[in-house]
């Protein structure tokens, strides 16, 4: 239905108004309008707390790209007028340290472990590389004996630890028979071991003398009586480790053990042999460096007559190292 159409006495007054408002318009000086203006009244009598409840804060944000806005900022412009002197200089250093509390940060930081593992793993770097270097020295003198064409065919190591090594994740040689190197470096590290050990209990035994009768003793200032105390410590020193893990501070550190043949760990009866035998290897080392070269096994002769053998064992890689510690 179309609109009904207005006659010319009812369009009347509104043309009269729109000519009015029109006149008006060209009339008003809006610059002296503006120019009469009280601004500072204008702002006192706003009521800026209403103003803000009628804000929608939400809407707000939502009008707002803050892409656009980003990339109208001059981050070089701010930069460039912030004073950092002035920030510094009224920052007042005494009172922020006043209030750090240095065991709380301390505390909540957790700096134990990570020191230790930090040691740990830098000791574990050391040993890493020192094995692989021995390794190394025990290849190249397989190489110069050809003792990769003379033990062809035969095992590595015992059975159970050459196949046992891939499930550990060990790497290179682990369960295979130690070479000449690595048991010459273990043993000569085992032998500056002992005597600083047995020096450090001279000493205590010197001390506690002097402090209980007031004489001053000292085991080596006797020939005879150090003599037998070095061999008695000497004795015990490769016996108890042997005994207890399989393993010296020296075959420790080098990464070696020793096992039975069948790869288990020794008994005390087996230490104490080895033990007892161990100084005739060393006074004909020659023959004993001709037994572990030349043998398939690498058996010396404190070895065949303890029923042991020497291994590779890596299985301890950190600083922590398992010395005393036995594996079954």
């Amino acid at each position: 239905m179309s609109p009904r159409r207005q006659s010319p006495l009812e369009r009347l007054p509104q043309a009269i108004a729109e000519q009015v408002v029109k006149r008006i318009v060209e009339v008003l000086d809006v610059n002296e309008i503006v120019r009469r203006i009280d601004v500072d009244d204008v702002v006192r009598r706003i009521d800026v707390n209403a103003a803000v409840e009628r804000v929608d804060p939400n809407g707000l944000m939502d009008r707002v790209d803050v892409d656009r806005v980003l990339e109208r900022l001059d981050v070089n412009a701010i930069a460039d007028r912030i004073d950092v002197n002035a920030i510094a200089a009224r920052l007042d250093i005494d009172a922020i340290a006043d209030r750090i509390d240095l065991d709380e940060l301390v505390r909540r930081a957790d700096l134990g472990p990570i020191i230790a593992q930090s040691t740990s793993g830098m000791l574990g770097e050391f040993l890493g590389l020192l094995r692989r270097q021995v390794v190394s020295l025990d290849e190249l003198l397989d190489h110069l004996t050809f003792r990769e064409r003379r033990v062809a065919g035969r095992p590595l190591g015992p059975p159970s630890l050459v196949t046992a090594a891939p499930k550990r994740g060990a790497q290179g040689r682990e369960g295979q028979y130690a070479g000449a190197v690595t048991r010459l470096m273990a043993l000569a590290m085992d032998v500056g071991a002992g005597w600083g050990l047995f020096l450090l209990l001279a000493l205590g035994i010197q001390a506690a003398v002097r402090l209980f009768w007031g004489s001053s003793y000292t085991i080596l200032s006797h020939r005879p009586v150090g003599i037998v105390a070095i061999v008695v410590w000497g004795f015990f020193y490769f016996s108890s480790q042997w005994s207890l893990s399989g393993r010296t501070i020296g075959m420790a550190i080098v990464g070696a053990r020793v096992t039975t043949t069948e790869g288990k760990s020794i008994s005390r009866r087996a230490a104490i042999v080895r033990t007892l035998v161990l100084p005739a290897s060393i006074a004909f080392w020659f023959v004993a460096l001709i037994g572990i070269e030349l043998r398939a096994d690498r058996r010396a002769l404190h070895d065949l007559c303890a029923g042991t053998c020497v291994v590779y064992h890596w299985h301890a890689r950190g600083a922590s190292l398992p010395w005393l510690q036995r594996d079954d």
